[in-house]
């Protein structure tokens, strides 16, 4: 559970092909993907049961730009030794058992369709060309969104799939559709649609989000351990 985003990426994405480990069987494991450019950043995830490992793993973690997941914030002042530049939010990984989950749905929700993925891109990265990730993502895995008048006003949507567990993610209503129900009546179906593949819904909500960690946890989901999302430049 706590290292799906390691296991996303090692037979999810391709292009994480770069993979060291302490010893065998690890108590540590780095992945790395390369740059599409020279100047472009590089890639990376950290899973670590033991600090000492991740010191071993972490010699080989790339200089220059990176972004970068850590299973465990823990791990994070590691990463501060060779920081010439950091941010770094905590987000807490939640999960949710079928026994603990309180349906919430009010609303008609339909799934997203592709049409709609330059906006949901714009909204979510709009520094970063996430067009094509989020058109893959609702082509490829469960989404479901309000509609008024037709138009997309709310989404919830997923990051991947492994077989055990599905990280939901995107969620956003737009501003002058909020206060009325809708992220509950869509994490409400989408959780539905997960528990209905036998997987484990799970989500990142940041430390600070006080309006998403309630939402969070008032669908049932309860919190696992705090990790760590980032970007920035290393020595």
């Amino acid at each position: 559970m706590v290292n799906a985003v390691v296991w996303d990426r090692l037979y999810n994405h391709t292009d994480y092909t770069e993979v060291w480990a302490d010893a065998l069987p690890p108590k540590a494991l780095l992945a790395i993907a390369p740059s599409s450019r020279p100047e472009s950043p590089r890639g990376f995830v950290l899973h670590a049961t033991d600090p000492r490992a991740a010191e071993v793993v972490l010699e080989k973690a790339p200089s220059g730009p990176v972004f970068f997941s850590l299973t465990d914030a823990s791990l994070l002042p590691l990463i501060e030794r060779r920081a010439v530049s950091l941010d770094a939010p905590r987000f807490w990984l939640f999960r949710l058992d079928a026994k603990d989950f309180v349906d919430q749905q009010a609303h008609e929700v339909r799934p997203v369709t592709p049409e709609w993925a330059p906006m949901i891109a714009k909204i979510w990265e709009p520094e970063w060309p996430a067009e094509r990730y989020v058109r893959g993502r609702i082509e490829s895995g469960p989404s479901f969104g309000v509609y008024v008048d037709g138009e997309l006003v709310a989404w919830d949507m997923t990051h991947f799939e492994t077989d055990k567990v599905v990280m939901m993610g995107f969620l956003h209503v737009l501003e002058a559709h909020r206060a009325k129900g809708y992220a509950k009546s869509m994490g409400s179906a989408l959780i539905r649609e997960i528990l209905g593949r036998g997987k484990i819904p799970a989500c990142h909500v940041r430390e600070d989000n006080t309006r998403s960690l309630v939402l969070t946890e008032g669908l049932g989901f309860r919190r696992v351990r705090q990790q760590v999302w980032a970007d920035g430049v290393l020595r």
